[in-house]
């Protein structure tokens, strides 16, 4: 049987015991009713898991004493998935999806078609609920490695700013589009995928990507929903890379 499991970030961890606060407190001692002496497991997002016993536990604060520690080797390779912004829900959802799938940073896009606009407290409380829900699905599948989630940023922004020194594709219903089978991805270390919007990118858009690199990739014949597009490019991407 697994341990439950919590996530303490980097920065708060101690050489010997750990302290779990807010939420992973309140989830530990409310909804999972440990108690002190029970096994648990704790990671950090960056590949370190530990296992701890509670030595102390309230609704506030829960504090164990580490038993054993593992430090996960570094990824082979890193997927930097930048989807335009879309609807909550369907956004969250591909969210939690990209964390199964092992992305390493996302980096969400403003764009031309975008909807959903954030600023201020409302982009605070939003980053804060997305990056609960990124959690939780990495508790859900074991896996040591949370993706980093930057803030929103415009296209133009953000194409500016990537290195050139990485493989990057766009999906995209065009004839100048290939399979990700036929991109070289042997020895690749680094992918950065771009995703549009509902409605996608305008046609503007998606020239000004191709200009700074990206390459036009095609998903099949179906018009996809933009979080289906994000999910499936980073399955083919992990396998491709895996094989690579």
């Amino acid at each position: 049987m697994s341990l439950s499991r919590f996530h303490l970030t980097a920065e708060s961890w101690q050489p010997e015991t750990l302290t779990l606060s807010g939420d992973e407190a309140a989830h530990c001692y409310r909804v999972l009713r440990r108690e002190i002496g029970d096994a648990i497991e704790i990671f950090d997002g960056r590949g370190r898991v530990a296992t701890a016993e509670i030595t102390a536990i309230s609704k506030a604060s829960v504090t164990a004493r580490i038993n054993s520690l593992h430090q996960h080797e570094p990824r082979r390779y890193e997927i930097h998935l930048l989807p335009a912004m879309i609807k909550a829900e369907p956004f969250e959802w591909m969210l939690e999806k990209a964390v199964e799938l092992g992305a390493a940073s996302i980096q969400p896009v403003i764009s031309t078609r975008t909807i959903v606009h954030l600023s201020g407290e409302n982009l605070e409380k939003k980053m804060l609920k997305w990056q609960r829900h990124m959690i939780e699905s990495a508790k859900q599948c074991h896996t040591p490695w949370l993706p980093r989630l930057e803030k929103p940023r415009p296209l133009a922004e953000i194409l500016c700013a990537l290195p050139n020194d990485v493989v990057k594709v766009i999906p995209a219903l065009s004839e100048h589009s290939r399979s990700l089978h036929e991109i070289q991805l042997t020895g690749v270390t680094s992918v950065c995928t771009l995703i549009g919007p509902e409605g996608d990118f305008t046609t503007e858009e998606e020239v000004i990507a191709q200009q700074q690199g990206f390459q036009p990739i095609t998903l099949g014949p179906l018009i996809l929903r933009a979080e289906t597009a994000a999910i499936t490019t980073l399955a083919i991407l992990s396998h491709e890379l895996r094989r690579g």
